[in-house]
């Protein structure tokens, strides 16, 4: 469905290829109390026609067969999926464009045996994969895909460009933003900080969105007498995510599951340190100490010991490397990282494309790694250097 977190890559690749969209249904109602906004209409977009999705699916593959078609998703639509089978059978060439499924779901043995058998129809038949994170990667490599036809993708959107300068108050702001569901892990973050509001008198934590775990959350903060030093501060529409994003010390995204997590973008673009979960697909663009932490999903354990070195962190250091991280994520780069992918796909290019993050990151750990380095080292030293005593 219309989506703000694919709107801005469509619109500027537009301006590179003759682009267009087709969605499965429109935006639905409770993306919009989780404050998602209309899409724009810049690019050629349609809809499929309720009343006879498959058929309507499956006539554009069949007359589209000029086209390289991008599926998004293997199994999430039953329209695409047909159309999949369509353009595999016809010789047509498409890409899939997909995160990884949910991998704490426990699904039944003939639904999991029948994915499979399509992910590896579709997998020997694809010219190519736009992996969500490496999780995406590993799962359908595993399904057949070929490693070579893999190219690493994620979710991207246009945020203002934060400031290397820029930093919160005295007041040490951590913010959550998402739905306050299970799957979010927010009661791990709750658990997990809770010790450290002794030991940190500055520090506050945000919780920006809505969901069915909010009354509990609710009571629980009553109860443990943390109303103030924990937040709830509702929903905020996307377009305001980045200047609220802007003036938190660090988002933490404790997801037992969450296949990217757009937020993380965000956060870089801003300039904010980020705390993921290892089962958060934009975790992969975490450098541990440099622009953040990763950990354990469901480790409360791990979650603390990494609140715990961010708060006794360079932070002015880690919002340059996290500022930097987020200048290689920026709509038009991603936009010309994913056409060379393309061309690589169609064989019209030779040389395969490295995407732009990677590079960052490499660059990010050069610089930013070595002033760490030089940095304990020289901790190391003092603590050796015994007191001078008078």
């Amino acid at each position: 469905m219309p989506s703000f977190y694919q709107d801005d890559l469509f619109l500027h690749l537009c301006s590179k290829v003759d682009l267009r969209v087709v969605y499965d249904h429109t935006l639905t109602e409770d993306r919009r109390q989780l404050g998602w906004a209309e899409v724009k209409s810049e690019y050629k977009s349609s809809v499929l026609d309720q009343d006879r999705k498959l058929r309507h699916a499956i006539s554009i593959a069949r007359s589209e067969r000029d086209r390289i078609h991008i599926i998004n998703g293997i199994w999430a639509e039953t329209a695409f999926t047909a159309a999949t089978f369509v353009l595999g059978k016809a010789g047509v060439p498409f890409a899939i464009y997909t995160e990884c499924p949910d991998m704490t779901v426990l699904r039944p043995v003939m639904r999991r045996n029948a994915r499979a058998f399509v992910g590896h129809w579709v997998g020997r038949r694809a010219r190519g994969l736009l992996a969500v994170s490496h999780m995406a990667s590993d799962y359908f490599r595993a399904l057949g895909f070929p490693k070579e036809n893999i190219y690493p993708f994620g979710y991207f959107r246009a945020s203002p460009t934060g400031s290397e300068t820029a930093l919160p108050s005295e007041r040490i702001n951590i913010a959550y933003i998402g739905q306050l569901i299970h799957r979010k892990g927010v009661d791990l973050l709750l658990e997990a900080i809770k010790p450290l509001f002794e030991r940190f008198p500055q520090l506050q934590l945000s919780l920006i969105g809505t969901g069915s775990e909010q009354k509990a959350i609710e009571s629980g903060l009553q109860r443990d007498g943390l109303l103030g030093r924990v937040v709830l501060e509702g929903v905020r529409p996307s377009s305001q995510i980045h200047e609220r994003l802007a003036i938190a010390s660090a988002l933490v995204l404790p997801s037992r599951w969450d296949g990217w997590g757009l937020v993380v973008n965000e956060a870089f673009a801003a300039g904010v340190p980020v705390i993921a979960s290892h089962r958060c697909g934009a975790a992969d663009l975490i450098l541990p100490g440099l622009n953040g932490y990763r950990f354990r999903s469901e480790s409360v354990e791990d979650l603390r010991a990494c609140l715990t070195s961010f708060l006794s962190a360079d932070r002015k250091q880690m919002r340059v490397a996290a500022l930097k991280t987020g200048s290689a994520l920026t709509v038009p780069v991603v936009t010309e990282y994913l056409v060379a992918c393309l061309e690589h796909m169609c064989r019209v290019r030779e040389d395969r494309p490295v995407p732009p993050w990677e590079q960052m990151l490499r660059t990010v750990e050069s610089e930013f790694g070595r002033l760490h380095s030089v940095a304990d080292t020289a901790q190391a030293d003092a603590k050796a250097v015994p007191s001078a005593k008078f």
